[in-house]
């Protein structure tokens, strides 16, 4: 719990920080516009990352057993969700588990290109972008990979499970380097330029 505090805390929160500082508004203006960024990121967070999984399981007709897309909040619970079905570790559970990174990688490109590559000069709707689309699947590689270091059951088990423990590295460390290297270089080359500032 702790370790994803300061994952948040790191990918998600003071990015968004060092993004809006270099605007035209004040702090009492994007502090809480990060906050809402931050609450629309993490009620949703789960669900798509799930949602990916469960087309994969549609795409190839598995025998689903329970779905639970979002945490249920309203409880008090605010870190599970799952796909459960029935899961043989072959090639298919592979493209299955893949999915919500193949996604993230998509996003990033999506992501860069809107905010490199257009004129969107409203810094709510920019910063919104950068953290669903940059920020997300940063943060959604780097929680699932770091935790398959440091002993977590997860996707990239399942991953080394269906295909082999070097795929499971390889997409990991490829698929961060890419998010990371994204994240920075929208950070120190076009954080909000003159001609984003916007209003």
């Amino acid at each position: 719990m702790i370790f994803t505090v300061l994952e948040i805390a790191l990918f998600i929160v003071f990015p968004l920080l060092l993004f809006y500082r270099s605007s035209i508004w004040t702090y009492k203006k994007y502090v809480p516009s990060i906050v809402i960024i931050y609450l629309i990121w993490y009620f949703s967070y789960a669900f798509f990352h799930e949602l990916m999984h469960l087309i994969g399981n549609w795409v190839f007709d598995k025998t689903i057993y329970e779905i639970k897309l979002i945490p249920e909040f309203w409880k008090g619970e605010f870190g599970t969700a799952y796909i459960r079905y029935d899961y043989k570790s072959d090639s298919k559970d592979f493209i299955i588990i893949l999915l919500p990174y193949a996604r993230d990688i998509i996003l990033l490109a999506i992501g860069y290109l809107l905010i490199i590559k257009t004129n969107i000069k409203n810094l709510f709707t920019i910063g919104l972008i950068f953290a669903i689309m940059i920020l997300s699947p940063l943060f959604d590689i780097a929680n699932n990979y770091f935790g398959y270091l440091l002993g977590s059951m997860n996707d990239f088990n399942a991953l080394g499970e269906s295909g082999s423990k070097f795929f499971s590295h390889l997409i990991g460390i490829s698929f961060f380097t890419t998010a990371a290297l994204t994240t920075i270089f929208i950070l120190k080359d076009s954080i909000l330029p003159e001609s984003k500032r916007g209003v």
